[in-house]
C-alpha cells in the first residue's frame, strides 16, 4: 500500500467534502464538511488528505494543544471513505500523522471516540494509545506517548 499524507489545500478540499462516511459511522464522526468549515476558523489545524495510489481515500485533522491539560497534538477528526474501509488505511494515516508530530517535536498525541465505535476501539488499542479518561459527553479520551 502506498498511502501518503498530503496538506489539505485550495486544490483538494472539495475532493475531501465529497468523501463519505458508511451508514455505521455516520452516528459516530462528523462529516469533512463540518471539519472542513472549522478549519476556516480555527486556523491553527493541520488537515491532511489521504491518498492510496494517488486516489484520495481519507483525511484527517490534528492542532497542538497547549494549555491547562498539557501540551500534545490533538487528533480530532480521521475519516476513511466508505468504500476503502477496512483496508488499513486508518491505521497507516495515524501512524503517519504521530510520525508527523514527532518530528515536529512533541511526544505525546490524543484522541478521542464515541463510546460504541468499536472500529475506532480497536483501532487506537492497536496503535498503543491508552484510555485515560471520559470526557464531557462521554467520549472516551485516549493517549499516546512515544
Amino acid at each position: 500500500m502506498a498511502l501518503i499524507l498530503k496538506e489539505v489545500n485550495d486544490s483538494n478540499w472539495r475532493e475531501c467534502s465529497d468523501l463519505h462516511l458508511s451508514k455505521e459511522e455516520q452516528k459516530y464522526i462528523s462529516t469533512n464538511v463540518y471539519a472542513l468549515a472549522e478549519w476556516k476558523f480555527e486556523t491553527e489545524s493541520i488537515f491532511r488528505a489521504i491518498y492510496s495510489n494517488n486516489e484520495l481515500v481519507g483525511m484527517l485533522a490534528y492542532y497542538l494543544h497547549d494549555g491547562e491539560h498539557g501540551y500534545f497534538y490533538w487528533l480530532y477528526h480521521l475519516m476513511i471513505e466508505a468504500k476503502f474501509q477496512g483496508k488499513g488505511y486508518g491505521e497507516a494515516a495515524v501512524r503517519m500523522a504521530v510520525e508527523e508530530t514527532h518530528q515536529l517535536g512533541i511526544t505525546e498525541i490524543r484522541t478521542m471516540y464515541t463510546p460504541g465505535n468499536i472500529r475506532a476501539q480497536n483501532l487506537y488499542k492497536k496503535l498503543g494509545f491508552e484510555k485515560i479518561g471520559t470526557l464531557d459527553g462521554g467520549d472516551i479520551f485516549l493517549r499516546l506517548v512515544k
